[in-house]
């Protein structure tokens, strides 16, 4: 099954879209911190970049998203 990467980039927005409108209460957890991390690593992976990923069933020795 192939991914469009630009719809992996679109939820990607539509993640930080909704991380930012959280209050800052919310903001100051740990579990928030994670995610926000998270999101960046997930939006530097895939910034940029046209195409299609190939999802790979995981195993121990791959991942599940190749790039």
């Amino acid at each position: 099954m192939d991914i469009k990467k630009a719809n992996v980039n679109l939820l990607l927005g539509k993640i930080r879209i909704y991380l930012d409108s959280q209050p800052q209460s919310r903001k100051k957890g740990k579990r928030f911190i994670e995610a926000d991390k998270a999101l960046a690593r997930l939006e530097k992976m895939f910034a940029d970049k046209e195409g299609q990923l190939q999802l790979v069933a995981c195993r121990g020795d791959q991942h599940v998203i190749k790039g």
